[in-house]
Formats: structure tokens, sequence, C-alpha cells
């Protein structure tokens, strides 16, 4: 059994699937003919139907859309009291990783409020702009506006991975 990777479903696909609801297949035949997992297209039945009026591809289209494009908080940040003590701590000057540090010390065996500094960092970039967001990335110690990429693959610093060869060669000589 291969594995297959996620797609969304197409513009295409999604008015397949209108037109086979509307002729009264039923979810699992247009699974089968749209080579998807039942659960996939019953799923994007159920999210872009609205009540009292049959699935629709344009609105579906549409909707997904929409979607795509909102951002989207780490689901532990989710959590109120959570997401209210990490904008606490900022506030008094916490680092992201003093509070993930604080977070585990205080609460040893609940692991809903375990955080790592990386999920705080995504929830805050993760912010539409506003006030809210310019608050919180005020009280992180850098100032910056938005995070640098990460390095992929290869050395990003000057000279590339063989650099320090070099330099090492030459003192011995």
């Amino acid at each position: 059994m291969s594995k297959r990777s996620y797609r969304h479903m197409s513009a295409e696909d999604r008015e397949t699937l209108s037109l086979g609801l509307a002729q009264g297949h039923s979810l699992r035949m247009m699974a089968r003919v749209l080579g998807r997992a039942p659960s996939t297209v019953s799923r994007e039945s159920a999210r872009n139907t609205t009540r009292g009026h049959p699935y629709r591809a344009c609105t579906a289209q549409v909707q997904a859309a929409a979607r795509a494009r909102q951002p989207r908080r780490p689901r532990k940040l989710l959590d109120p009291w959570l997401w209210q003590y990490v904008r606490t701590q900022l506030a008094e000057g916490c680092s992201p990783e003093q509070i993930a540090g604080r977070l585990q010390r205080a609460y040893p065996d609940d692991m809903s409020k375990h955080l790592s500094a990386e999920t705080i960092y995504v929830g805050l970039y993760v912010l539409p702009r506003g006030a809210l967001r310019s608050e919180l990335l005020a009280a992180l110690r850098q100032a910056r506006k938005a995070r640098r990429p990460r390095a992929r693959g290869t050395d990003r610093r000057r000279g590339g991975p063989g650099n320090s060869d070099s330099v090492l060669s030459g003192s011995l000589a």
C-alpha cells in the first residue's frame, strides 16, 4: 500500500462533487470517482455546505480560498489561560525560552501547559497586524518585525562549509 501525499481539492474536483451530489450519488461513490478517501469528501461537503442549501462548488471554492488566507495560531496557544500567561510573561520582560522553562518547572505533570519557545514565537508572528501584535513584538528582546528564514542545507555564513578548513590548515603551515 503506497502512501499518497495530501492534495487540496481543486475547483474541478469540487464541481464533480457538486454535480454528483445533485444527481443523488452518495459521498462514498463520489470519493471513489474522485480517487479520494471518503472522509476527505465528507469533510469537504460538511465544511462547505450551508444550512438548507445543497453543496455548491463555487461557494466551496470561495470559502476554501478565504480559509487558506487566514493565519492560524498554534493549537496549544488556543487555550485562553496559556495565551494570557504568555502575554503576561512577555510584558514582564521574559523571553519565550524563559516562559517555556517556567511552564515546565511550574507544571511538570501537566503536558497541556508545556510549550516550546518556537511555539511561542510562531504564535506571536502569526498574529495579524495591529496594536496587540506590535505590543507583544515590542516586548521581545529582539526588536524584529518579522522572522528571518532559517538556514536550510548549506551554511549561510561567508565561504560555505569548507571555509574553516583553509583557516586551520593555514595556521599549521
